[in-house]
């Protein structure tokens, strides 16, 4: 899985061309699977790609926004991890992204663990 350090990541969208290019040949930001939120008023910037939950939910839909659409090909993708060797990992020379072979776990684990800063700081 690829692991986002946001503390680092500055913005640059490398992130997004390296894979779209990996993919698709262009570097074109709608055919990413790896997708950059930004939230500039508060100064953090997430890189956030598929989780490869255990119990999957993308099937109806993808509880963390990470789901992209091709539209020439008229079919849904996610991150494959470029078959082990994740060109966004690679390109990130801001060390924000990190390939770790982690085991999956559900969804809905994972979104109780994604709450809780949220509800902490209110």
């Amino acid at each position: 899985m690829v692991l986002a350090h946001p503390q680092k990541c500055v913005a640059c969208h490398l992130c997004e061309g390296a894979c779209s290019f990996f993919h698709e040949g262009a570097f074109q930001p709608s055919k990413t699977r790896i997708f950059v939120h930004d939230f500039v008023d508060e100064a953090v910037y997430l890189p956030v790609t598929c989780f490869h939950c255990k119990d999957a939910p993308c099937m109806v839909a993808c509880p963390f926004s990470v789901m992209g659409f091709h539209e020439e090909k008229n079919v849904s993708h996610n991150c494959d991890l470029c078959g082990g060797d994740p060109q966004c990992v690679k390109i990130c020379t801001y060390d924000a992204l990190e390939y770790a072979e982690v085991e999956p776990i559900e969804w809905m684990v994972r979104m109780d663990i994604a709450e809780k800063p949220a509800a902490a700081a209110s």
